[in-house]
């Protein structure tokens, strides 16, 4: 059955540097205003052929990085929008580290520290409400957890 991407939550929670989970309580909806999530993963590929085959190219995954692009209306009072624009002026990559939890349509976790990259929080046009914008880039692949089966 077909669901509405609205139906996939997304969350961010303060990252500390022990690396440990927050508790399910600390994790913030990144909702509000937010009209627009989309995954702009990357991959990267080699084409390859030896003499083990016939000569026929194939391609080889080499690695994968998982990017989060949102964007939508700035809101100040907005408890993850306002965790996200505190990172704008930093310049560390400790200081742009958050976690970063995706409930799939089909009830999947996804859970991982990400990094807050290319924020926009309050710019655009004068009479257009400000824009907020980025991406959330895992730094390392993301733990999966499958839905709960349903009794």
């Amino acid at each position: 059955m077909r669901q509405k991407n609205a139906k996939r939550r997304h969350f961010v929670a303060p990252w500390t540097s022990d690396d440990k989970k927050p508790e399910e309580e600390d994790y913030l909806p990144l909702a509000s205003y937010v009209e627009t999530i989309e995954d702009d993963s990357d991959e990267d590929t080699d084409d390859y052929g030896d003499y083990s085959g016939d000569g026929t190219n194939r391609t080889i995954l080499n690695g994968r990085s998982e990017k989060w692009n949102f964007e939508g209306t700035y809101d100040p009072e907005d408890k993850a929008q306002k965790l996200i624009a505190s990172m704008k002026r930093v310049t560390t990559d400790d200081g742009r580290k958050l976690w970063h939890k995706i409930i799939e349509t089909d009830g999947t976790t996804v859970e991982g520290v990400a990094s807050a990259m290319e924020i926009k929080a309050g710019s655009g046009d004068a009479t257009e409400y400000e824009e907020f914008s980025g991406h959330l880039d895992y730094v390392h692949t993301p733990e999966e957890t499958p839905p709960t089966p349903k009794p």
